[in-house]
């Protein structure tokens, strides 16, 4: 039996928790180190599932018993310990998002490719039966050409979420309502829609006095193949709703909830084939009220077929390039907002912050 595959968890947020319990469920993996500069919590974590804690970085970075680092820092510091991950010759599994701006993220994916190591972005929605199935409808043209496609991510976080915290800044959250809350969404549409040519947007703060980034965003967008769509993405909606997708043709609707199949009419269905789709999979939690409802499973089964990439040498099925994309969305819909302009995709990294 091959050793297992081992990781580093570097930060120690709510986020790194999930890393963790998906890791533990999978036989050919194990967290070999907790590095975060917090030594009691540090401490009690690696007792809990036999890892060694430690606070330094580098030390981390060049151990032996480390094949992989998961990053799961503030997103606006997922650069500089991913670069040091891959002059150190290891893989990396980056919280989404890869980075917060282009050019941060143009500067990991680089560093990675002449180093010869993969870059995996959690995207772990992906990876859940309803979408699936979703993308393998789409890709057998059953819904027929698509007309309209959109996102609405209407949760709600309390004032306590902001206040004192890095998120919803623009130094380290890298933004707000959209590209902590909806980017997994947004992935979605984008992975299943097909390219984003272009995005018109607006942002506001409207429920969190203080707050220096957007708690409320809408952008209309156009596809690469003629269809039209909606981003609604927001923190300000008491109680909070599940993440929606809505995908419609002329010869077909489907409509997913969490990743959760909802809807499914389609012209060419089966007897009984919405049923059964309705009834795919369980839910797997939800972060529309509670950063901290979201299950595991499906981190899971995105750090196994890390795993599985590394034992095989291929392509983890979510690459550094496909995390970069749902990010140039979303500085494109804060700079339409900034600039009151329609902004077209691609989104030219050495003008990102314009």
């Amino acid at each position: 039996m091959e050793a297992p595959v081992r990781f580093a968890i570097i930060g120690l947020g709510s986020i790194a928790r999930t890393h963790i319990q998906a890791i533990e469920q999978i036989p050919d993996a194990q967290v070999t180190v907790i590095c975060t500069r917090n030594a009691e919590n540090g401490q009690a974590m690696a007792a809990r599932c036999g890892a060694q804690w430690t606070a330094n970085v580098d030390a981390t970075l060049h151990r032996n018993d480390v094949d992989v680092a998961a990053i799961c820092t503030p997103s606006g510091l997922h650069l500089e310990p991913a670069l040091a991950a891959i002059a150190a010759g290891k893989h990396l599994l980056v919280e989404k998002p890869l980075e917060i701006t282009l050019a941060r993220i143009d500067q990991m994916l680089a560093a990675a490719e002449e180093a010869g190591v993969m870059v995996a972005c959690v995207f772990q929605q992906r990876f859940a039966q309803g979408v699936r199935r979703a993308k393998a409808a789409l890709e057998a043209g059953r819904l027929g050409p698509l007309a309209l496609a959109d996102a609405y991510v209407k949760w709600y976080r309390p004032p306590a979420y902001y206040n004192g915290s890095w998120h919803g800044t623009w130094q380290l959250d890298g933004g707000g309502a959209l590209i902590n809350q909806s980017i997994h969404t947004i992935d979605l549409l984008q992975w299943l829609a097909g390219p984003v040519t272009s995005v018109f947007g607006h942002i506001a703060t409207l429920a969190h006095s203080g707050m220096e980034t957007e708690d409320t965003a809408s952008a209309v967008l156009t596809f690469a193949g003629g269809a039209m769509g909606v981003i609604q993405g927001a923190t300000s909606c008491w109680p909070g709703d599940s993440a929606r997708l809505e995908l419609h043709g002329d010869r077909g609707t489907i409509i997913l909830e969490e990743g959760q199949i909802v809807k499914w009419k389609l012209a060419d269905a089966a007897p009984g084939e919405e049923e059964r789709l309705l009834h795919l999979e369980s839910g797997t939690g939800s972060g529309a009220s509670d950063p901290k409802a979201i299950g595991f499973e499906l981190h899971r089964r995105q750090i196994a077929d890390l795993v599985e990439a590394i034992r095989e040498t291929r392509a983890p099925a979510v690459p550094g390039a496909e995390g970069r994309k749902a990010v140039e969305i979303i500085r494109a819909i804060y700079r339409s907002a900034r600039t009151g302009e329609l902004v077209r995709l691609p989104l030219r990294a050495d003008r990102d912050s314009e």
